[in-house]
C-alpha cells in the first residue's frame, strides 16, 4: 500500500515522463508545486518505489522512468481524466451528427481525428457483418466508362465496388441488372448472397448479357465479399514514427509486421468496458513498449465492436481514455438510431 506521498511522486513521475521522455530525477519534482518535499525525502521515496518495482533507473541516467507495474498502478489509481479533453467533444459530435446514416463513414472520421487528437495510432474494429440483411443495392454511373455498386445493410453498414462499365454494354443495361438484384436480395442474409447472385445470373443470361456473364457476376461477389474481410478500420499508423521508443528500425519492423499478420486485431475485442494492457500484458513481443487502450461500443443486443487508441506505454493516459470513452459512447448511440 502506497503513502499519500508516495502516490503523488509516483503520478509526478509518470506525467512527466510522459510529457519529456525524459528519465525524472529529484530536482525535476522538486520544481512541482504539489511535493513541497526536501531533495533527500524525494530521493528516499523513490528508492522505496524502486524497490517497488514501479519505476526503474536507465543504465544512461540518474533519474527514473515508470516501469509497467508503476504505469498500471496509475491508471488504476491516480489517473485523472484531462477536463481540457471537453473542448474536443464538439468536434466528435459534428462528425456523428453529420453521418448518422453512413454509420462507416462516421467511423472513419472519428478513428482519423482520434489519431490526430493523440499523436498515436487508432484502431475501430467492427462486429461479423454475416448476420446482417441487405437492405438496398444500387448503381451509381460515375462516368461513360465507369459506375459504383452500392451495397447498404440492414445495420447501416456500405460496401462499394468501383467497375468498369465494358465495352459494348451499356450503363442502363447494368443499372437493370442491378435494379433486379436490388428486388432480389433485399432482406436476404449477406451469408446467402453469393449462391442467389449465381443463380439470378443463370436465370438473366439473356443474349445481350452472355458475353458479360462471369465478369458481372465477380464484380458483384467482390463487392458483397468485402462484409466478410477483416473489419476494422486502422488510422494514424505513421505516428509511432515520431516516438522515441521506436528508433530502433528492428522494432519499428517487429511493431508494423504485428499489424500486417492481424495480431494486434486479436487482442482489442472485449466486452468488459475500458481496458488497458501496457507492456507485457499484450502478450507480443513486438507490443512489449506499447500500451492499447480499449473501449466496446454497442452494435446491438448481441454486437459489440471495439475502438483502440495504441501507443508507447509512455502514453497521455488521462488524455487518451476520456476521447476513447466518448467516441464509443456516441458509436453506440449511432447504431442506436
Amino acid at each position: 500500500m502506497l503513502s499519500n506521498r508516495q502516490k503523488l511522486i509516483l503520478k509526478a513521475i509518470v506525467e512527466e515522463y510522459v510529457n519529456t521522455a525524459e528519465p525524472v530525477a529529484s530536482f525535476d519534482l522538486m520544481a512541482k508545486p504539489y511535493l513541497n518535499f526536501s531533495s533527500a525525502t524525494l530521493r528516499a521515496e523513490m528508492a522505496t518505489l524502486e524497490q517497488l518495482g514501479l519505476i526503474e533507473k536507465p543504465h544512461t541516467s540518474s533519474g527514473r522512468v515508470p516501469t509497467s507495474n508503476g504505469y498500471k498502478y496509475y491508471v488504476e489509481n491516480l489517473v485523472t481524466r484531462d477536463s481540457e479533453v471537453v473542448s474536443d467533444f464538439p468536434l466528435i459530435d459534428q462528425i456523428f451528427q453529420q453521418h448518422t446514416m453512413m454509420k462507416e463513414e462516421a467511423i472513419k472520421e472519428a478513428m482519423n481525428l482520434l489519431s490526430k487528437l493523440t499523436n498515436y495510432t487508432s484502431m475501430a474494429l467492427g462486429a461479423d457483418y454475416r448476420g446482417e440483411l441487405v437492405k438496398k443495392m444500387d448503381f451509381i454511373p460515375v462516368n461513360e466508362k465507369e459506375a459504383v455498386i452500392l451495397i447498404v445493410t440492414n445495420q447501416g453498414h456500405v460496401s462499394n465496388q468501383m467497375i468498369k462499365i465494358p465495352n459494348g454494354l451499356k450503363a442502363d443495361d447494368l443499372k437493370n441488372v442491378v435494379k433486379v438484384l436490388d428486388e432480389v436480395l433485399r432482406n436476404k442474409p449477406i451469408t446467402d448472397v453469393e449462391q442467389i447472385l449465381s443463380d439470378e445470373f443463370a436465370r438473366l443470361q439473356v443474349k445481350d448479357l452472355m458475353e458479360y456473364h462471369d465478369q458481372l457476376l465477380n464484380t458483384f461477389v467482390n463487392a458483397f465479399s468485402k462484409f466478410y474481410k477483416d473489419n476494422y478500420y486502422l488510422s494514424g499508423m505513421s505516428n509511432v514514427f515520431g516516438q522515441p521508443e521506436f528508433n530502433d528500425v528492428n522494432k519499428l519492423k517487429k511493431f508494423m509486421e504485428a499489424f500486417e499478420e492481424g495480431e494486434v486485431m486479436r487482442l482489442i475485442g472485449n466486452t468488459n468496458g475500458l481496458t488497458v494492457r501496457i507492456g507485457s500484458e499484450n502478450k507480443i513481443l513486438a507490443m512489449d513498449d506499447c500500451t492499447i487502450i480499449s473501449v466496446p461500443y454497442r452494435i446491438d443486443d448481441e454486437k459489440v465492436g471495439t475502438i483502440a487508441v495504441i501507443g508507447p506505454t509512455r502514453m497521455e493516459y488521462k488524455k487518451v481514455i476520456p476521447l476513447v470513452e466518448y467516441i464509443a459512447g456516441n458509436m453506440t448511440k449511432l447504431y442506436k438510431k
